[in-house]
Parts: structure tokens; C-alpha cells; sequence
């Protein structure tokens, strides 16, 4: 008699350990639907409102933005005050970082990668300050639509952008900048700044840029 009541509480005991186990679980998933549920109906405007508060109240968060934004603000006003004399060039920030807009009537002749001898004074210029400012650069090229002469030694506008870059780059790295500082591309026509239905616009996406990069 004795072993048969150890067996029944034996069995009682494994029941109830079962039970607590099966409660467990449809604890857990009835916690997960109403994650889901709370997910699915979270107020975005006020998600946002409360990130904002997050990030006044821990202004660390913001701390590497706002570097980011102050020291392109500072290279933008010097690169203004050391090329203010020299008309065309236009100085500005976006995503990628500061930029450089140098006119291909600047730099070279129609159809031409060659540096004109005019050029040198604001490319070296731009070398000396880009020997202060640590980071790497890129240097894009791109052209108008005008279809290139028969004539020319390029067999299109990507491969003249390309050149035209790769000319910019060999200027800069003679006056002591290190190569792995830089990458350059050719855009050729497929970039365009404005529209190139009018002699305006064309002028407007002939041209260099200097990116130096976040």
C-alpha cells in the first residue's frame, strides 16, 4: 500500500510540473501577440517625438553630427576666402561632404582633358588646403550630352570625363598629395546638374568635382 500512494503522488507531482510548464508557454505567447499588436498600432508621429526628447536630453547622440557639420561649415568659409577671386568655382556641402565645383572652361579646352595653363593657380591653391584636411577625396568628371567630334581621341563623353578627372588628380598628386587619398570617376553625361536642352544648362554640368569626403 505505501508504494502504490509514493506512485500516485509521483504521478500527481509530473502532472502539476506539466501544468506549470503549459502555463509558462501561453504566458509567453499571449506576451507575444501583444508585442505584435502594440507594434502594429504604435503612433509614428509620437515614436518621433519622443526620439527627438531622447536625443535633447542625451545630446551625446547628436555630438558626432553636429562635429560633422561644423567642421565642413569651417573648410566651406576658408575654401571661400582662398578661391573668392577666381570666378565660376562654387563651394558647398551635401550627403557625401564638402564640394568643390570647378567649370571646365576653367580647367580645359572644348573636348580637351588637358589642364589649361590658367588652371594651375586655383588647383594649387585647393592642394595646399587639402594638405591641412585629413580624410580621402574623390574627384568625379562629367560632361554635357553634345555628342564628341569625330575627331576627338575619345570615344565618348564618359571616357572624356574620366580623363578630365584622372588630369585634375595627376596635378594635385604633383604638388605632394598621397595617392591613396583619392578616387576619381568619370560620369560623363549621366549626372547632370541641369538641363542640357539649353547653352545655360550645358555649361552648368561641364564640369569637375572635388568631394571631400565625410
Amino acid at each position: 500500500m505505501r508504494v502504490k500512494r509514493r506512485n500516485n503522488n509521483n504521478e500527481e507531482e509530473n502532472i502539476h510540473r506539466w501544468l506549470i510548464s503549459y502555463s509558462d508557454f501561453l504566458t509567453l505567447l499571449f506576451t507575444f501577440f501583444v508585442a505584435l499588436y502594440a507594434l502594429s498600432n504604435i503612433d509614428f508621429t509620437k515614436a518621433q517625438e519622443m526620439t527627438s526628447s531622447l536625443r535633447k536630453v542625451f545630446k551625446v547622440i547628436d555630438e558626432p553630427i553636429s562635429f560633422e557639420e561644423d567642421r565642413n561649415k569651417a573648410i566651406i568659409e576658408d575654401l571661400r576666402k582662398l578661391l573668392n577671386d577666381i570666378s565660376g568655382i562654387t563651394i558647398k556641402s551635401d550627403a557625401r561632404g564638402v564640394v568643390i565645383i570647378l567649370p571646365d572652361s576653367l580647367l580645359f579646352d572644348s573636348g580637351s582633358a588637358y589642364l589649361k595653363p590658367e588652371s594651375s593657380d586655383a588647383l594649387m591653391r585647393i592642394s595646399e588646403k587639402l594638405k591641412e584636411i585629413p580624410g580621402k577625396v574623390a574627384i568625379e568628371g562629367h560632361t554635357d550630352n553634345v555628342p564628341l567630334s569625330s575627331t576627338s581621341i575619345y570615344k565618348s563623353n564618359w571616357e572624356l570625363s574620366a580623363a578630365r578627372a584622372s588630369s585634375v588628380l595627376h596635378f594635385l598628386l604633383q604638388r605632394g598629395l598621397a595617392p591613396d587619398r583619392f578616387l576619381i570617376a568619370g560620369y560623363g553625361e549621366y549626372r547632370p546638374v541641369a538641363d542640357n536642352d539649353t547653352p545655360e544648362g550645358r555649361t552648368k554640368n561641364r564640369r569637375v568635382e572635388l568631394i571631400i569626403l565625410r
